[in-house]
């Protein structure tokens, strides 16, 4: 039988795991410049392919962004949040699923929305009313996405606001109202982050969201909710498997 043992680990991963603690150590401190790619090969003692691979990882990980003309720069001591998004899970739950104690803060209060579109997209009557509210999720109490929820008032039990509004939309339908949310049709795109919108994640006025907008469906095929959820763009990214 061939030999199938675990491959030892590569000089890449050797050099992605120094340079993470050397992050996390601030020795290279968030905001730093790092040296040119053949002086820190010479320090780490590798070549400069190795730390080319290495530094590729570390960007996609989201612990440094490389600006070309300008250098490497260290923007973050942590993993950047990373999903599929083809399996249909609550916020909530992929930054569980990744380790991260999940959070919601700045709850606003519920307003009525004359939005036509979106109710068009719920199907409502003229009867019905939409609410409609903001909450800024955290994973360890940093910011990543600003939620901007739509909600019919018929699913908004009279204590959703005191007990369900921070956590998992989709999990207080299931509990509280027997809705089983089990589609959404979504669009993903990219804004650049408003003043007010920047304030509220902690980021600069124009940087670059992730713009996540879904629209529910329970298991009777009926629209339930609507959300749009501004998300940091070096805190979370999504990936696509496609296959012919």
């Amino acid at each position: 039988m061939k030999n199938i043992g675990i491959e030892k680990e590569t000089l890449s991963s050797i050099a992605v795991r120094t340079i993470i603690d050397l992050i996390e150590t601030d020795v290279f401190k968030i905001g730093d410049k790092l040296d040119a790619e053949q002086k820190l090969a010479d320090k780490l003692r590798i070549s400069r392919p190795i730390l080319r691979e290495a530094l590729q990882r570390l960007e996609l990980e989201g612990y440094i962004v490389r600006k070309h003309g300008v250098g490497t720069f260290v923007i973050s001591k942590t993993p950047m949040l990373t999903t599929g998004i083809e399996k249909l899970d609550s916020m909530t739950d992929l930054v569980k699923a990744q380790s991260y104690t999940v959070g919601t803060i700045g709850i606003t209060e519920p307003i009525i929305s004359s939005d036509e579109s979106i109710r068009e997209l719920l199907y409502l009557k003229d009867d019905e009313t939409l609410l409609s509210f903001e909450r800024i999720r955290t994973a360890d109490k940093k910011p990543f996405a600003l939620d901007r929820v739509y909600i019919p008032e018929k699913y908004v039990s009279d204590d959703f606001f005191t007990n369900y509004a921070d956590a998992s939309i989709l999990s207080y339908l299931s509990s509280a109202q027997n809705i089983q949310i089990v589609s959404s049709h979504c669009n993903l795109f990219a804004e650049n982050a408003s003043a007010e919108d920047a304030d509220k994640l902690g980021i600069r006025q124009h940087e670059a969201l992730q713009i996540l907008e879904q629209t529910f469906y329970s298991n009777a095929n009926d629209p339930i909710f609507h959300g749009k959820s501004l998300i940091v763009n070096n805190i979370m990214k999504f990936h696509i498997v496609r296959r012919r």
